[in-house]
């Protein structure tokens, strides 16, 4: 025994750092969830060495304390609020590929070791990728210029619909029938070189010569002083002859010839013309306008031919199956070692995808081509959906890029289809009519990253006609995540019956803050919206219809999510994987990404953890009651607790918040407990050469109606006053919030306001005067003041409105946000902007009792958990404590006129978690209700 003690001590004292990593592997092995403990210095010199339009090449070395132990490293890069992780073998130099043109990537490394062991973070790199070349443009005309013997050649052509930056210049390609190219650089005016009516006559050529002529767009690289070209446009041939330019001669020739077949074209429209009048009344005697009119359109989904084995989920795979209550630990597990688990799954997915053999041949005939978005994206002929030929002049074709996709327990529940094109409009509605569609997910932007995603397929206001389907738009509600827009849809050939409405109600659930190939920045704002989005469709409602731009990615997500979400609610089991098998042979590329693989399973473990559920304005008092006054109290917090730690789990890593923790930030937060995350802060108007100038201690909380309804801050030091006025003066904000109580700190709690008409503050661009004083009442104070630019007469009004009670009253809380809603429906430009001491909980309360109560107004239900959740993850630490998340159903309960929550004072839940613990006999609330064990409902109020 005394041997091995010897050689402990001795490896210890030689080896100080073994002891470090001894604990750490042994902590490792005793908690599997623990995280990775930090033990290497971080990786040296990390560099770009190459870069193109796709790709970033990089280099580093070893961590300075030496690459012993050094398993593999795990790559960072991030654009925009997307996050990708590369595992990487012991290298020191990888190319990033696949990456987005004329893009800024984030970069950096960590080493990692075994047994979670792991070294600092890289230095982060920030790098564009260049730009790359234009999309083809489209040669609108193309002639012989008369007057040059035949030399000359006049063309015309549109910008290209695709294209990084800019286009600087075109390349004219001309050949003969020799094979002699000629190519000229075009470099048009600045002004007029993304217009859409580019033109140039090509001189010096040869007549008697057929020649073909293309152009390609070019850009000049972002990075170098080089040009890149583009795709070429669809060829375009021309016969140049001397003759061209004689052409009107010729035509006076023949002005007898001419004359005569009109006087003979003229006879015959006649003619033609009382033939046609005596059909039509041939037509409405004989058959009472029966041509007119159709019969509603048989309900054609069941006759689709389907897969075998549509019913998927009797045929599932146990491997795959996932029960709710393991489903946690299958996720961490996929997400280890920078989610190898989920790569792997995907690989397999892909693989099998790429062997499928399925007929796409209808997509590749010559008049279906120009129906298809995207060359590569195009649906397999056995599944997809087929139009009724009707006699709508041009259409000839059953086609549409669109397939009938399986759901849970019933097949060809969803239609995947791309965005629709301006030739496929018509095509488009023609569907939603034939197969009895009610709701339109639309999960995409007309417009994203300069690039056309999608064309408008609804009329903005009033009525639109698309081939025989009128459609009209009756509603419009935008809210900050998403919105939804009414139809009223009819065929205007169709019978009118008896008490019977003509037409039906269509509902266009439009998502749009879901980035193209990418993921949402949270899942419970998607999850509202999938149950919201598929709960509008009726039972006897044929398929939804779901589409992003290619209407793969984004809608295979969607599609997932939602019958997911109705596996778990039925069998209470998951099976995401042979799902997702299974409907890529109804339609390709479904679930584009590996990111939104992760994203589904992340979404849905949020929604498993969540127990997310909305509370209906109807049946709000009885589910506040039943939770509260029937009531099993030690139930209620016992769930209670659960969900607060929910919504309060999200704990921000060092990276977001970057911006707060430099060194020269810090003096301008008053509490280092709240500060903004990267992702959600406000930033301010850099000033050249001052560090730190764009930060100010807000952050941006999403309310009901716009994303960035409120900024949360903190009660001005005056040190940071200015950038109080600045950030006001930045984003246009006209109502100010002042939740302070001033009394309690009046050395740092400081009036950052002008105290009267003669005192200004003064900036470099603007100063801010006080206009006057007012008092709605005894409790409410209102300031109004102007913020005056120095360079022209632009003034912007501001109302101060200060409370001098606390958010806890909730009596004057409620009739605070009357007030300031009223005021505040005259500037509906600009952020509400929400202050207490340190920007935090009163603030946060008060913008979340804004939002529900907007949300209970409007759509009859609250969501109080979601958006609790929402505003922590923006401004983590707002939610003190349990009572603070009480605090807000106290409140609602209070809007909705009830009283049931009257007997849980804010201050008893503890008492309440005591007594649901056991730890009380009974315990006498300040209402003289008494709470008392019971050993079949827990705790019941007597």
């Amino acid at each position: 025994m005394w041997i091995a003690t010897w050689c402990l001590g001795f490896v210890l004292f030689s080896c100080p750092n073994c002891l470090y990593v001894c604990v750490g592997r042994a902590a490792a092995q005793n908690k599997s969830n623990c995280d990775s403990q930090v033990t290497k210095s971080k990786p040296q010199n990390l560099t770009v060495s190459n870069v193109t339009s796709r790709s970033i090449t990089i280099t580093w070395l070893a961590p300075i304390d030496g690459e012993d132990g050094i398993t593999n490293y795990n790559l960072f890069y991030s654009h925009d609020n997307n996050t990708f992780v590369k595992l990487l073998a012991n290298t020191y130099i990888f190319t990033i590929a696949n990456l987005i043109p004329y893009t800024e990537y984030q970069v950096h490394i960590v080493a990692k070791c075994e047994q979670y062991i792991k070294s600092e973070s890289s230095d982060t790199i920030i790098q564009y990728t260049d730009v790359d070349g234009p999309g083809p443009p489209i040669i609108t005309n193309a002639t012989c210029v008369p007057g040059t013997n035949g030399t000359s050649i006049f063309l015309q052509w549109t910008t290209p619909q695709l294209f990084y930056r800019s286009v600087d210049e075109y390349i004219i390609y001309v050949s003969d029938t020799s094979d002699i190219v000629k190519n000229f650089n075009i470099s048009l005016p600045k002004d007029s070189i993304n217009s859409n009516h580019n033109q140039y006559i090509v001189q010096n050529l040869t007549d008697n010569t057929m020649y073909e002529l293309k152009i390609n767009g070019a850009t000049n690289s972002f990075l170098g002083n080089h040009l890149i070209e583009g795709e070429a446009s669809e060829p375009r041939s021309v016969y140049l002859h001397k003759d061209c330019d004689n052409d009107n001669t010729s035509k006076n020739n023949h002005n007898l010839i001419e004359n005569t077949k009109s006087l003979l074209i003229g006879l015959c429209c006649v003619l033609g013309l009382l033939f046609i009048v005596a059909v039509v009344l041939f037509w409405q005697v004989y058959f009472h306008a029966a041509y007119y009119y159709l019969e509603d359109p048989p309900f054609v989904s069941h006759t689709v031919p389907t897969l075998p084995n549509s019913d998927w989920w009797k045929h599932k795979q146990e491997s795959h199956v996932v029960t709710v209550d393991g489903f946690a630990k299958h996720v961490a597990n996929l997400h280890v070692d920078g989610d190898i688990g989920f790569s792997k799954e995907y690989e397999i997915i892909q693989e099998e995808s790429m062997n499928f053999d399925f007929s796409t041949e209808s997509s590749q005939l010559p008049e279906n081509k120009s129906k298809n978005r995207y060359l590569n994206i195009v649906p397999y002929d056995h599944s997809r959906v087929k139009l009724h030929i009707n006699n709508i002049p041009g259409s000839h074709s059953d086609y549409i890029n669109a397939n009938y996709i399986d759901g849970f327990e019933k097949a060809n529940a969803y239609i995947g289809t791309q965005g629709p094109l301006p030739s496929t409009i018509i095509d488009f509605w023609q569907m939603m009519w034939e197969q009895h569609v009610y709701v339109i997910v639309m999960i995409t932007n007309l417009v994203e990253r300069g690039r056309r995603k999608c064309d408008l397929y609804w009329p903005n206001e009033g009525i639109e006609t698309y081939g025989f389907i009128q459609v009209k738009l009756l509603k419009e509600e935008l809210m900050a995540m998403y919105t939804v827009r009414t139809f009223q849809v009819h065929h205007t050939r169709a019978k009118k019956k008896k008490n019977v409405p003509l037409g039906r109600t269509i509902y266009q659930y439009h998502y749009t803050n879901w980035p193209d190939h990418g993921t949402p920045d949270h899942p419970l704002p998607i999850l509202s919206f999938v149950n919201k989005s598929a709960g509008a469709n009726p039972a006897d409602a044929g398929p939804i219809v779901v589409h992003c731009s290619a209407g793969v990615g984004r809608t295979g997500t969607y599609i997932v999510l939602d019958t997911m979400l109705k596996q778990i609610k039925s069998e209470k089991e998951v099976n995401i994987f042979d799902f997702l098998k299974h409907i890529r042979q109804q339609r390709n590329f479904l679930v584009q990404t590996e990111e939104q693989y992760i994203f589904i399973h992340d979404a849905l473990l949020e929604a498993i953890n969540c127990m997310y559920s909305s509370i209906n304005r109807k049946t709000l008092t009885s589910y506040l009651q039943t939770d509260i006054a029937d009531c099993k109290i030690a139930s209620f917090a016992s769930d209670f607790e659960k969900h607060y730690k929910m919504i309060t789990s999200f704990v921000p890593p060092d990276y977001f918040l970057v911006s707060a923790n430099k060194p020269f930030n810090r003096n301008k937060n008053r509490s280092q407990e709240f500060v903004p995350v990267e992702n959600s802060r406000v930033h301010l108007t850099p000033k050249p050469g001052i560090e730190g100038s764009d930060y100010i201690n807000a952050s941006w909380i999403i309310g009901f109606k716009r994303l960035g309804e409120f900024i949360v801050t903190q009660h001005p030091l005056e040190n940071t006053v200015l950038d109080f006025w600045q950030m006001l003066w930045d984003h246009n904000a006209q109502t100010v919030v002042i939740l302070t109580d001033m009394s309690e700190d009046t050395d740092s709690l400081i009036k950052f306001w002008p105290v009267d008409s003669d005192t200004t503050l003064d900036s470099d661009n603007f100063k801010v005067k006080s206009v006057q004083e007012d008092k709605i009442g005894d409790d409410y104070e209102t300031r109004d003041l102007i913020i005056q630019s120095v360079q022209d007469d632009f003034m912007l009004p501001v109302r101060l409105i200060h409370s001098k009670y606390s958010v806890r009253e909730l009596s004057s809380l409620i009739k605070l946000l009357e007030i300031v809603q009223m005021w505040h429906l005259e500037y509906q430009n600009g952020p509400i902007v929400v202050v207490d001491k340190f920007g935090g909980t009163e603030a946060a309360i008060f913008c979340c009792l804004t939002t529900i109560g907007k949300q209970l107004q409007h759509e009859n239900v609250v969501d109080i958990s979601l958006y609790a959740k929402l505003y922590h993850n923006q401004r983590p630490g707002i939610w003190k404590d349990i009572e603070n998340y009480l605090l807000l159903y106290r409140a609602l309960e209070l809007m909705s006129g009830g009283s049931c929550f009257n007997v849980l004072p804010s201050t008893s839940i503890t008492s309440i978690n005591n007594v649901a613990n056991g730890s009380h006999s009974s315990l006498t609330l300040p209402n003289g209700n008494a709470l008392s064990p019971n050993k079949q409902n827990g705790v019941l109020i007597s």
